[in-house]
């Protein structure tokens, strides 16, 4: 099993630069997808806010003007982090090399093996059963009023696969990688130290934590205790996904974020 967590992905760089513009035309699709996957999930959230009686909540009549509005600032945002992501940060030898490895026609396994991508997905599940274990513990000992209704579970199955692919390419290959290149920058460093890479993953995961606070406040009147759940929480699941983007690279990270947010969201109830 130790040696499962250990395993890393084969780097190659020269495999990354050969086909970098098919990989970066990828990734933009797969975030305008994973934006536009999310709209049911959030005219749904301004749909309870409006009933339950908040002021100030706009929402189109129509879902096809939230479409072309997400669509084209997902485009725009996504060749953003993906520029940032596989072109500067190239020497932080991170990114999105499975993507890579599938132009290149060669076998993926040559790269990274089967069990390393398992284990990935196992330890997020793991650590979405630990985080709805201590929800329970809290319900117990500090019960947390609810504002508004939450969203039903087929609007939570969506939003796994929109935040899976989104906040990944958000928070891991964006910006991850660019507090990363910055420091190599800065310190003229070719390759980055482990210290270096988790200070990377640790500060991202920060920032991963307070981005979800405006989606709490939806549901949760925000006090020092359920900020502090937001921010930890948010901050080991941010530190495990770039963990495992570090190690496994983007897709992988993708997908055990989406095993994470299924079991969690979807199977488990952790806000009930």
């Amino acid at each position: 099993m130790k040696k499962l967590f250990k395993s890393s992905i084969v780097q190659d760089k020269e495999e990354k630069k050969e086909y970098r513009w098919q990989t970066s035309l990828t990734v933009i699709i797969l975030f305008i997808f994973g934006s536009v996957i999310n709209i049911p999930f959030s005219r749904e959230v301004k749909r309870l806010n409006i009933e339950a009686g908040k002021t100030g909540i706009n929402m189109n009549e129509s879902f096809y003007s939230d479409l072309t509005t997400i669509g084209i600032s997902s485009l725009i945002l996504g060749a953003v982090l993906v520029f940032i992501g596989l072109w500067v940060s190239s020497n932080a030898n991170m990114g999105a090399p499975v993507i890579s490895r599938i132009f290149s026609k060669k076998p993926v396994n040559g790269i990274i093996k089967r069990d390393a991508v398992l284990s990935s997905v196992l330890l997020a599940a793991v650590i979405a059963l630990f985080l709805l274990g201590l929800f329970e513990i809290q319900k117990e000992l500090y019960p947390v009023s609810h504002k508004i209704s939450r969203p039903s579970k087929p609007f939570y199955l969506l939003v796994s696969f929109s935040a899976g692919i989104t906040e990944e390419i958000m928070f891991r290959l964006g910006l991850m990688s660019l507090i990363i290149a910055a420091v190599q920058f800065f310190k003229k460093t070719e390759n980055p130290s482990n210290r270096l890479v988790w200070s990377g993953i640790l500060i991202s995961a920060l920032f991963f934590g307070l981005i979800h606070l405006p989606l709490s406040k939806n549901f949760v009147e925000l006090t020092p205790f359920t900020i502090s759940v937001t921010i930890i929480g948010n901050l080991i699941t941010g530190s495990t996904f770039g963990w495992i983007f570090w190690k496994r690279g983007l897709l992988v990270a993708i997908l055990s974020h989406i095993v994470f947010d299924l079991v969690f969201h979807v199977i488990g109830t952790p806000y009930t």
